[in-house]
């Protein structure tokens, strides 16, 4: 056994522990790919060097609370990825996140070594982030508050503003926690309203309250949730595009789950595991139908023609009219 490999794998192990309440056995080796016995010897040539290891039943592994060591040793590649994350946090558009990474990262900062502060200032001057939302179609500190209402499990009312509608209605809602998906911050909550989960555009929320009721129900994570909800509305699709075209749907194609492609002479043939309602994937490909076809599912071209059709027809009665 290289004893550098493994000296490298238990201090990373030592770190793991260290920045999480507790580790699972599993999760060990999932992300190190070693067998349960291994991860027991790692642990035991921990406790061997004085790092007191708590085994949490049933959960897993922890270092005992107040026990802390300075993280001294940080790769080239950590470091970039840590600068790039700064810029990233930098651009983030709510003030209270924001604000405690900075402060998070500066306690990380304050253990690196000479060479690595003047490379993480280098590599400062040579990424640049263009800020491309606006910050002001955010409530302050709204992430803030409905993760403290996820955190404590109270229930937040919310004044929300639907498309199209000019005025906003209120909600009382169970948060289950936040995502960002083509470029906008969205909540999955418990609607009491509907009796049931919806996603809302933190834009279009003007008002958030975390109210003293308790939650009603327990609910999954959002990612078990998120998954599941993903798996069961996926929607395998195939296209045929022209070649000489087929540049043309490069950029909007990963927002409907591309996967891959098969390049001929003349023709782009392009796969796609669909998330969004079917409607969303026919009316994009709209734009293309004149260099493309849907090959399948073939019940796609009726919904394509009737929207075609539909939209003829409504420009006929335009002209009528005129």
């Amino acid at each position: 056994m290289d004893i550098t490999k493994r000296f490298d794998r238990i201090l990373q192990i030592f770190f793991l522990l260290q920045s999480k309440s507790v580790v699972s056995t599993e999760e060990l080796q999932k992300r190190f790919e070693i067998s349960l016995r291994t991860i027991y010897r790692d642990l035991k040539a921990l406790e061997i060097a004085g790092i007191p290891i708590v085994n949490e039943s049933g959960a897993g592994y922890s270092i005992m609370e107040g026990f802390r060591l300075q993280p001294s040793r940080f790769s080239q590649e950590e470091i970039l990825s840590l600068t790039v994350a700064e810029k990233v946090m930098q651009k983030h558009e709510t003030e209270f996140v924001k604000k405690h990474f900075e402060a998070a990262l500066i306690k990380i900062k304050s253990s690196f070594q000479v060479h690595q502060k003047r490379d993480f200032l280098h590599l400062e001057d040579a990424i640049h982030l263009k800020k491309n939302f606006k910050s002001i179609d955010y409530l302050p500190n709204i992430i803030d508050i409905l993760l403290n209402s996820t955190i404590k499990k109270k229930i937040t009312h919310i004044h929300y503003l639907k498309s199209g509608d000019l005025h906003e209605v209120g909600r009382s809602v169970e948060p289950i926690g936040v995502f960002y998906e083509h470029n906008l911050w969205y909540l999955l909550a418990y609607c009491h309203l509907r009796k049931d989960y919806r996603n809302f555009r933190l834009d279009r929320i003007k008002k958030v309250l975390m109210l003293q009721d308790n939650f009603t129900i327990t609910h999954p994570p959002i990612n078990e949730f998120r998954d599941k909800d993903f798996s069961e509305n996926r929607m395998q699709i195939k296209i045929r595009v022209d070649r000489k075209y087929a540049n043309y749907l490069y950029w909007d194609r990963q927002i409907f789950g591309f996967t891959g492609e098969e390049i001929s002479d003349d023709f782009v043939v392009m796969d796609f595991d669909c998330p969004l309602p079917v409607v969303s994937f026919v009316r994009w490909f709209i734009k293309f139908v004149d260099v493309a076809e849907i090959i399948e599912p073939a019940h796609l071209n009726n919904e394509l023609v009737e929207i075609m059709e539909s939209g003829l027809k409504r420009i006929k009665n335009k002209e009528i009219v005129s």
